[in-house]
């Protein structure tokens, strides 16, 4: 057993589940869950953590991983939910195969009410813990995509229902909303498809990309005794995204450049 709490990380492999990986490692030994255990694995390693073969869209893979991790390692006092899927292109509702459409939604929404369940019930009878799901800003607006912007919606709705249901059992329930996040993966998408998403960029409040690590830090607030008060919220970590994308769309409105501001 080890004497730090343990947090689970469910696709801590790489992007954004690597950059919790690094950020919690000083409080938690980190368990890293993926659906190739020899990823996790590797991944656990740098972290001096711990790597699990874990399947989030299967009630008994996820079972058997946080079985293992607690017998292992001890009572599990963290969860952050990030496996999940992207819809890569825009479908029209037509054109979309049913199968295509399924996956995102096992991944991203079933896989992460199955996470929760196995967790956070083991967190409510022992009268604490803290969860962290991951939405994106697709769940807060109309998004071209018809399965990832609908399935992180039900994500911010199960967090709520959750935060309420065990709250008076000491777990605290929240999300966060990555907004445009310059990971391996977008970098490699933009390569190709040959096209740069920087007029997304140009449409957030601080006209960049969010960095892993900007994640990473929203979680590990939450997830933390600074929070103890907070449950049952999502948190953008957008660049004013969510604030600033109607303005470029309003006649000839923009977001402002940067400018000095005289007293």
């Amino acid at each position: 057993m080890h004497q730090k709490p343990v947090v689970f990380i469910t696709g801590g492999a790489g992007g954004i589940g690597a950059a919790c990986a690094e950020r919690l490692q000083s409080t938690f030994h980190v368990a890293i869950g993926d659906h190739d255990g020899f990823v996790a694995q590797t991944a656990a390693q740098l972290v001096g953590g711990s790597g699990f073969e874990c399947d989030v869209t299967s009630v008994a893979s996820v079972a058997n991983c946080v079985e293992r991790i607690e017998a292992d390692h001890g009572p599990i006092a963290a969860l952050v939910t990030l496996a999940g899927v992207i819809q890569e292109r825009h479908f029209a509702p037509e054109a979309f195969e049913q199968a295509d459409w399924d996956k995102v939604m096992n991944v991203n929404c079933r896989g992460t009410w199955i996470c929760c369940r196995e967790v956070g019930a083991r967190m409510a009878r022992r009268g604490s813990g803290s969860i962290v799901t991951v939405s994106s800003i697709a769940g807060h607006r109309s998004w071209p995509t018809h399965a990832y912007g609908p399935s992180k919606a039900a994500v911010m709705s199960m967090t709520q229902n959750l935060a309420v249901e065990w709250g008076r059992s000491g777990v605290r329930v929240n999300s966060i909303s990555p907004g445009f996040t310059k990971t391996r993966r977008v970098e490699e998408l933009e390569i190709s498809r040959g096209q740069s998403n920087d007029m997304l960029i140009r449409q957030t409040a601080l006209g960049r990309w969010i960095r892993p690590e900007e994640v990473a830090s929203a979680t590990a607030f939450l997830l933390s005794e600074e929070a103890s008060g907070i449950t049952g919220i999502d948190l953008p970590v957008d660049a004013g995204w969510l604030s600033a994308v109607n303005w470029t769309g309003v006649g000839a409105g923009v977001v402002p450049e940067a400018r000095a501001i005289s007293a």
